[in-house]
């Protein structure tokens, strides 16, 4: 593992009726139906034309086999949200510096972001961004998590997640114009 993270990742934790479990090929199906249910949220969210209409599932498998190598790399987390024991949405966690890059915005920079603060960012259905947000901000903020700051990343695009941020008190903000639109960074 590398520096920022643990050495003991958590495989399960559940906070307010959401199970999160790391998202690994052996959840495709559950997966697939989840990214394949709400195509046009999914793209608002993720600032991108991803997923397609006609994506496969083959793309799908490629996705989470990427997402286990960089969990057991240390390079990033990816966590299933699971309700009722099926798999509804997704959380990624990434250093912050790392975050921005994936988001095409290396060239931003923030005095108040430093190198060991990190992002998080997620979608859901069937639940509020608000629930997401705060069970995630919640267990990741927790031992054996010793981050400095979370952020939770929003578009401009899911006003929604927005509205939550500051519902549950997420109010230092820094905005980023990149690819995809505008992209907040929130933390309390």
């Amino acid at each position: 593992m590398t520096s920022w993270l643990p050495g003991n990742l958590p495989q399960r934790v559940e906070r307010a009726g959401m199970m999160f479990v790391p998202l690994t090929p052996a959840l495709l199906d559950q997966d697939y139906a989840a990214v394949m249910r709400d195509i046009t949220m999914l793209r608002a969210w993720s600032g991108q034309d991803w997923p397609t209409a006609d994506f496969p599932i083959e793309s799908n498998l490629a996705d989470l086999v990427r997402h286990d190598r960089e969990q057991r790399d240390g390079i990033a987390l990816t966590y299933s949200v699971l309700l009722h024991g099926v798999v509804q949405g997704c959380i990624y966690v990434r250093p912050a510096l790392e975050a921005l890059r994936t988001r095409g915005l290396e060239g931003a920079s923030s005095l108040q972001l430093v190198a060991a603060d990190v992002v998080v960012r997620g979608w859901l259905h069937d639940r509020s961004p608000a629930d997401l947000i705060a069970a995630s901000m919640s267990w990741l903020g927790a031992a054996p998590f010793t981050f400095p700051r979370l952020w939770w990343q929003a578009s401009s695009a899911c006003p929604d997640q927005l509205a939550a941020c500051d519902e549950l008190g997420l109010t230092d903000a820094l905005r980023f114009d990149g690819p995809g639109g505008t992209w907040e960074l929130r933390s309390p």
